[in-house]
């Protein structure tokens, strides 16, 4: 389908406000130095420990176990501040460092929570292998540790369902509620364990109300997404404008302001977005916005069919109430200063992309910009009409890559390997340029380790992997 028909969609007869090119600030903190903040806070109550008089060193193994077990506990209690959408936080860490630190440190805490039992007990095989069984098998049977078997054990269906989610097809909702709820079940029982048996609490009580301050403070964060943020969307209102087809697997839908409210927005960022009606539902997705400031009152996102909610988005009702959680995201030009922009879409990446090329159209960027735009059919590519048209008021080309093209092509045939990349990035000042990737996860994979065997700086590279 041309994109002449979703572009009347939002660039029709209805005046706009005019608009103003951003001012670029500066962006959040990069991701290694968020992980780089986030472990050595992390390790802060093993640090405090060594402030009571009754605590002394007791061999290397003990205290590489107590700093592991103490210091995950403690970036346990962070996955919530991480996935707390809290704006003062995400501001400067970004949502999608915090996210993808979160899922990142969520795999490594899975293991090394697994492990905990073991690394106590392991010392004991040294010593007499036959009490050391017993050692273990009291650990899961003794009242005294079994709120710590119990979040142990939910631990690992907790994870594993996470992990396998897409493959045992459980709905996006259910997860999101029962990750929720798991999470909190397993921080209080990991949050008693620890003030039971903990040796720095027998001696210092204001240790223990350390821990469980701690745990209120995770716990909060979440009640805070769940009751507090929606009431605060629910001041913002926005309505549906029209949901098309964008090509023939994609979905464009447009938003409008219901209302007199402040929103804005920079492109490239993204929303949650809850359609259900009611702001309190925990029915909502994340979507990049696929629009420049300059449209708002209206807002538009490019939707790929893959799941039940997306795949039924033609049944949403003009005038339907929906709510934003948002904007969020570093995924965007504020900023960065190059002497050219590559934008690099897989799929439904053209969403933020998109977005980000119509604000440099609005902006009259002087600087060079180039797309290169994969999909695996020609009737899968959305805004052909508009992108080209931009060509007359930019220094502008674009590439297109498919895997099955169709005859008299005019693009690259295959995925965005090396072969095709080095041809398009072939400027002798590449390395001062700044490269958006968006996609899937395997795409922004393969593309981003094809870009750095290419050589390209790694501060240039600025990706986003669509989902969470």
């Amino acid at each position: 389908m041309s994109g002449s028909i979703v572009e009347e969609q939002v660039r029709d007869n209805v005046p706009k406000p005019e608009f103003t090119p951003i001012a670029y600030k500066t962006p959040p903190m990069s991701f290694k130095a968020l992980m780089v903040v986030y472990f050595c806070i992390a390790l802060i109550p093993y640090g405090l420990g060594f402030t009571s008089e009754h605590v002394s060193y007791r061999g290397w193994f003990t205290e590489l176990v107590t700093m592991l077990s103490m210091g995950g506990f403690s970036m346990m209690l962070g996955q919530f501040l991480l996935s707390g959408r809290m704006g003062s936080l995400s501001s400067k860490t970004g949502v999608d460092n915090g996210m993808l630190l979160h899922r990142k440190v969520g795999e490594y805490l899975a293991l090394l929570f697994f492990l905990h039992p073991f690394l106590i007990v392991l010392p004991r095989f040294w010593i007499s292998s036959n009490f050391a069984v017993d050692d273990m098998l009291s650990l899961f049977t003794e009242d005294l540790t079994l709120n710590g078997f119990y979040a142990w054990a939910l631990m690992i269906v907790w994870v594993l369902m996470s992990m396998f989610k897409d493959k045992i097809g459980m709905p996006y909702e259910a997860w999101r509620i029962t990750h929720g709820i798991g999470a909190i079940v397993i921080v209080i029982l990991a949050t008693d364990h620890v003030i039971t048996i903990g040796r720095h609490g027998h001696y210092e009580e204001w240790f223990d109300w350390f821990w469980i301050a701690l745990c209120a403070g995770a716990v909060s964060t979440l009640v805070y997404t769940y009751f507090v943020r929606p009431r605060t969307n629910a001041k913002r209102p926005f309505k549906v404008v029209s949901c098309v087809k964008a090509g023939s697997i994609d979905w464009y839908l447009t938003l409008e302001k219901d209302g007199e409210f402040d929103f804005d927005f920079v492109a490239g960022q993204f929303v949650w977005l809850n359609t259900s009606g009611n702001p309190y539902d925990r029915t909502e997705h994340p979507f990049s916005i696929a629009t420049s400031p300059g449209d708002l009152p209206r807002i538009s996102f490019v939707i790929r069919a893959l799941g039940d909610y997306t795949s039924n988005l033609g049944d949403l009702k003009i005038g339907q109430r929906a709510y934003l959680d948002g904007p969020h995201g570093v995924f965007t030009l504020c900023g960065r200063n190059a002497k050219g922009i590559s934008l690099i879409a897989g799929g439904a990446g053209i969403g933020p992309i998109i977005g980000i090329l119509r604000q440099l159209r609005d902006m009259e960027y002087h600087n060079p910009v180039r797309l290169v735009y994969g999909n695996q059919l020609m009737e899968q590519m959305v805004f052909q009409d508009e992108i080209n048209a931009i060509s007359e008021s930019l220094d502008f080309q674009q590439m297109l890559v498919l895997t099955e093209p169709p005859e008299n092509f005019n693009g690259y045939k295959g995925v965005m390997d090396r072969n095709i990349l080095e041809k398009v990035f072939c400027t002798a000042d590449r390395d001062d340029w700044d490269y958006y990737l968006c996609g899937s996860e395997g795409m922004v994979k393969a593309v981003e380790k094809t870009m750095h065997n290419m050589n390209i700086p790694k501060e240039k590279i600025i990706f986003e992997q669509l989902g969470f």
